[in-house]
Order: C-alpha cells, then structure tokens, then sequence
C-alpha cells in the first residue's frame, strides 16, 4: 500500500484515536499540532516530506491559551498559499461544527472552500487526499521508490537523506555533474553515520569527520585476495561483512562521487557525453545499498563486531617526531617540521607557531596526530603539541 505524510492542525487531534486510526489503516500517516503556528513551522521546514494539510476550521492560532476561531484556519491558508513557489501542497478543511446553524456566517466566509465534516465525511476526505496527492510529482516519486524512502526516517538513516535523495531523482536528467555527486555522496555518509548509530561501526570512522573509504574497506572486512582489512585500528569480523555485490556497489559509487583529482577525468566525461547516464547509474546502485541497509539493521545483525589491534610500544612511539622548523610562511602563520628520522614534513598549525614564538630552524619535538582535511577529505598529519 501507498503510503501519504498528512500534517494536521486541530485543538483537538489527540482525542480523535479512532480518525488517526481509519486514516493509518488507509495509507495515511498523520502528524499533528494544535495550533496554527507551530503547524505552519513544521510545514516550512519540511514541506518536501508532506503530501496533504488537513486543516480544522475552528483552531487556536498561535497559542493553546487563546480561543479556537477561523482565524488559525485563514492564517494557515494564507501561509500555505506564500509557499505555492516551492510546493503547490493541498489542503482540506475538515471540521466538527462548522455544519451547525450557530456557524452560518464562518460558512459563508468559506463559501470558496469545499468543507468535510468530521465523523459524516471521513471516507471521502481520505480519498480526497489520495486522489489530489497523488497528482504531486514527488509524491509519485516516493510512491515510486518506496523501499528506498522507508529508510529515510530518523529510526534509519534520516530525513536529511530523503530530502537529498528526492532532490536528486527529481532532477534525474540533469547533467550537472558537481551539485549530484556530492548529493550522492553525502548520502553514502548518511549511511556510515547510521551503521555506527546501529553498533556496526566504531566511533573512529565518523568523528571528528566521516572517513568514507577506511568505512567502506571495514565494512567489507576483506580485500580482493581475501585479506582482514585492518582500519584506524580495527579488524571486522566476518559475521558482520556486507555483501559483495553491496561493497562493490559502494566502491563503484565513491570511486566516482569522491572530491579529489580524478574527478575533474570524470566531469569532462559527463560534460564531452552530455548525458545524465553516468548520474543515473550511480543513483541506481545508491538505492540498491539504501534498501539492503534496512534489510541488513532489521535482521538484527551482531553488533560491535570487531576486534582492536593494539599497536606495539615502537609503533606507537613513532608519534613522536624531533626535526627542524622550516617553510615558515609569515602570511599565514603555518610551518611545516622537517624530521630528523627523514620521513616526510609534518604540518606545524599557526597556533602552535604563536605560543612557542617558533621561528626557521628551530629543533623541537611535538607529538603527531592524524586528521582530515575538511577540504579534500584526505587523512593528513600535523603537530598536535609541543613536548619540552
């Protein structure tokens, strides 16, 4: 069954379980307020995810403290008309009292509005609904893609990604390359930033960044000769590793999604092309990896499944590096180390340069830690302190 988002603004939603219930037991899954401005700032903020309003005639406006009137219900209409250039959303007015003789000047004032009553018309405004909702365009995508947009729910791996995800299938023929593969790919980071919500990825892979390809390497356990992968650390065990058709679908999507030199090769190919067959192949493999997700954390799979290889004493004293301060940019304030054991030079962050007052050829000693660079998302090295 088809499944519609309906937000609904009444003062008395809570107390009317049997409508919630009919309206579920049709395909409808309400969310309700009860007053005018807190339904309208959830309608604004995530107004891609509704496919119906329904409206109570007689409904606080901006507080429960106030008395129900028309004038929530006018403000609602109003707000959802100034919202017809990003989505032209339906509405219903649905009401208890508005049918009584008491009324007859509200009903007069919504003459232009076709009007159900609560109780009497329930069946017909539940296929109003459908029948209106499924002439939007993304309702017929979600529809559509079903599987693939039951995942993207807090409980999975976020709205975040079902707003990415609708964006990127509405705009399925577009060629432009940059805004898509990083829709793309921050979807996939959706994705590793839930396995590590599930127990199925330690906190190394997400913090303080996302480290997409160690993530993808651990979560496949093994390489192409049937090695452990051993990632920041860590050794996956094989009860838990993904399916070789999912892994390989995931190395196909970072391989082209991912920032980096060789992208540039893969924009001048959808450019020299002008197609959109490239975008769509790797959103189609996305979706693929996007349903096993459910599948995979609804089977209940084992969790912290790993093990921690410790590093040996010389191992990790190697994080230690005595050398020479050069390239000292004065603009910036950054310079780099130059080890005396010959490795490669290490970053020295401006702040370190200030309050050590480090000047060119000074020898110092600092502890090194890894990071990611927020720019390329490469793993680098810097000096994370001085050591007297």
């Amino acid at each position: 069954m088809n499944r519609y988002q309906v937000l609904w603004i009444d003062d008395d939603a809570e107390k009317q379980d049997g409508f919630l219930e009919s309206a579920f037991l049709e395909g409808l899954d309400i969310n309700y307020y009860k007053t005018s401005k807190q339904g309208m700032e959830e309608l604004v903020s995530k107004i891609e995810q509704y496919d119906a309003v329904i409206l109570d005639a007689m409904v606080y406006n901006e507080s429960e403290d106030e008395k129900a009137a028309l004038t929530g219900l006018f403000n609602s209409i109003k707000k959802i008309n100034s919202l017809s250039n990003k989505k032209k959303i339906p509405y219903f007015i649905y009401s208890g009292y508005i049918d009584q003789d008491e009324h007859a000047s509200a009903r007069e004032m919504l003459a232009d509005e076709t009007i159900f009553i609560k109780g009497k018309d329930n069946d017909v405004l539940f296929q109003a609904i459908k029948k209106e909702a499924d002439e939007q365009v993304d309702t017929q995508i979600r529809h559509k893609y079903q599987r693939a947009f039951e995942v993207c729910t807090e409980k999975y791996i976020g709205e975040n990604a079902g707003k990415d995800l609708l964006n990127l299938l509405l705009n399925l023929e577009n060629s432009n390359t940059e805004n898509q593969f990083n829709t793309l790919r921050k979807i996939v980071e959706d994705i590793f930033i839930a396995c590590n919500k599930f127990q199925l990825l330690p906190n190394e892979f997400i913090t303080p960044s996302v480290a997409i390809n160690e993530t993808s390497k651990f979560l496949s356990g093994k390489n192409h000769k049937g090695e452990l992968f051993t990632e920041k650390g860590y050794k996956h065990l094989e009860e838990t590793h993904i399916p070789s058709q999912v892994s390989i679908m995931l190395w196909n999507i970072l391989t082209i999604t991912q920032d980096g030199s060789h992208r540039s090769t893969i924009d001048q190919h959808v450019k020299t092309l002008n197609s959109s067959y490239l975008i769509q192949s790797v959103l189609y493999q996305l979706l693929d990896v996007v349903v096993w997700f459910k599948i995979h954390v609804d089977s209940n799979p084992k969790t912290e499944n790993w093990t921690k290889i410790e590093k040996p004493k010389q191992e990790s004293e190697s994080n230690i590096k005595k050398g020479i301060v050069i390239n000292f940019n004065v603009y910036k304030g950054f310079a780099f180390l130059q080890p005396v054991d010959r490795t490669d030079n290490i970053f020295i962050p401006p702040h370190l340069i200030t309050n050590h007052s480090l000047k060119e050829q000074d020898v110092i000693i600092g502890e090194i830690e890894e990071y990611t660079d927020n720019r390329t998302n490469e793993l680098k090295k810097r000096v994370k302190k001085l050591i007297k």
